[in-house]
């Protein structure tokens, strides 16, 4: 894969994330409105925007962080190993680089949760 495919892949990616994230807050920007235009007092249009607490949501960037950067790591680790591209062991060792990932976010949002309802309820 060149320059050639990779540039406007990326390029496409990026326009769809910017779109998906203008229309978000352009959504969330009318439905604040319209609460506000409603009577609702602003405090409370905050809490019904808002993302509940808990929320396994709040937690998906962490744990795509993570499994992306752990993929990444596996792709640098095979830059230094003796196998070819197309050989089976180098996507089992993707996909267990992918699968530490997911399992190290489990443990970090365990931790993040159980802090979060310790705050809550102290």
């Amino acid at each position: 894969m060149g320059v050639d495919v990779v540039v406007p892949v990326v390029a496409l990616l990026s326009l769809t994330f910017v779109a998906i994230g203008m229309t978000k807050i352009i959504s969330d920007g009318r439905t604040r409105r319209k609460l506000l235009d409603a009577g609702a007092t602003p405090e409370l249009a905050r809490a019904v925007m808002a993302s509940p607490q808990g929320d396994p949501s709040l937690y998906a960037s962490l744990k795509w962080g993570l499994v992306m950067g752990s993929v990444g790591l596996a792709l640098t680790v095979l830059q230094f190993l003796p196998y070819r591209s197309d050989e089976p062991i180098v996507y089992g060792l993707v996909l267990v680089f992918a699968a530490a990932g997911l399992l190290l976010y489990y443990v970090v949002g365990r931790k993040m949760s159980a802090k979060t309802e310790q705050t809550l309820t102290s």
